[in-house]
């Protein structure tokens, strides 16, 4: 009787031991099921600009079949600031063809009236307020080789008190593209460009700057006329380089024509003109590029007494035909 009790017992706890393994694997599954979903639902960080292989690349022709393209909202990043009169949205869409994407953004209209290819106004403020939306890998026209894409578009909202907007495509059977303003995420650090970061005007440029390093201003040297001219940059001074690479990505002519540092404490240093050069080093000051090249810019600073010093500061660039300087937060 006893055996029969403890053979009993056994089974028993045998049994409850199966139960609570598959219990522990249901649980693990639902779980993990739950994780994902609830992952997913999260808004996921904008990819990062990465800067082009190849430049001067030919455009593909504009889109003829616009009624068979498929026009989707992933997600978007709402961003509200107190200097600015409006709020914007960056929103990641997916675009589907049967051909190559070239397609202008005067397709796309907000709700207020506003056609996201005529938004100059509004992109002039968010630069005079050091934002750049590069930053955040936006482009102001689709264009890609491929027949699917994925882009970032910028859509400024008049009314800044808005709680939901929405984008009307004027081609196929696309739904209007519907935007949840009602949590601004985004913040200023993620519209500011630092050393390393690619720059971009989001249709036509890419650049690179990279941290600075020092050189001996010896190295420098000016050349007039075909002359070589040495001496020019004072023993008492410091020269920075900082490396830039740049691309056209369509062809277009791209130039820096001027730049300067500027520390925090309201100080400038004009980066050198074009006629200074080094042995090891070209200038990229009023370098044409049309495909993808590289250079550096020339800081000079005043050092006399040769100690260590860091400097705190900006880095802003000016592109020929471009009315705004780009700013580039970086450290000597």
């Amino acid at each position: 009787m006893r055996k029969m009790k403890n053979k009993t017992t056994m089974l028993l706890a045998g049994g409850l031991a199966i139960v609570l393994i598959l219990f522990a694997a249901a649980a693990i599954y639902f779980g993990m099921i739950v994780k994902d979903r609830s992952e997913s639902q999260l808004p996921k960080e904008t990819e990062k600009p990465v800067l082009a292989e190849q430049g001067g690349q030919e455009k593909p022709q504009e889109t003829q079949g616009l009624d068979a393209v498929e026009v989707d909202l992933v997600n978007a990043t709402v961003y509200r600031f107190d200097e600015l009169d409006f709020q914007f949205a960056i929103a990641k869409i997916r675009v589907k063809a049967q051909e190559p994407i070239n397609i202008s953004l005067e397709h796309f209209t907000t709700d207020e009236g506003i056609k996201l290819n005529e938004i100059d106004s509004y992109l002039d403020q968010l630069d005079k307020n050091g934002l750049y939306i590069g930053k955040q890998n936006v482009w102001f026209e689709l264009v890609s080789k491929e027949d699917s894409y994925v882009a970032n578009i910028f859509v400024p909202i008049r009314d800044k008190t808005a709680q939901s907007a929405a984008v009307n495509i004027d081609f196929g059977s696309n739904d209007p593209l519907k935007l949840n303003l009602k949590e601004a995420s985004g913040t200023r650090e993620m519209l500011g460009y630092v050393a390393e970061d690619v720059i971009t005007d989001g249709k036509t440029y890419q650049m690179q700057v990279n941290v600075a390093f020092q050189i001996a201003s010896e190295e420098v040297y000016r050349r007039v006329n075909g002359e070589i001219m040495y001496g020019g940059i004072p023993s008492t001074a410091a020269v920075y380089v900082f490396k830039v690479e740049a691309v056209s990505l369509w062809g277009d002519k791209l130039e820096i024509e001027s730049a300067r540092y500027v520390l925090d404490n309201g100080n400038e240093f004009d980066a050198l003109e074009a006629d200074y050069e080094s042995e090891k080093y070209e200038n990229i000051i009023g370098k044409s590029i049309q495909e993808k090249d590289n250079g550096v810019l020339f800081i000079v600073t005043y050092n006399p007494d040769k100690e260590a010093i860091s400097y705190r500061g900006t880095l802003k660039l000016k592109i020929k035909g471009q009315e705004n300087w780009i700013d580039v937060k970086v450290n000597l």
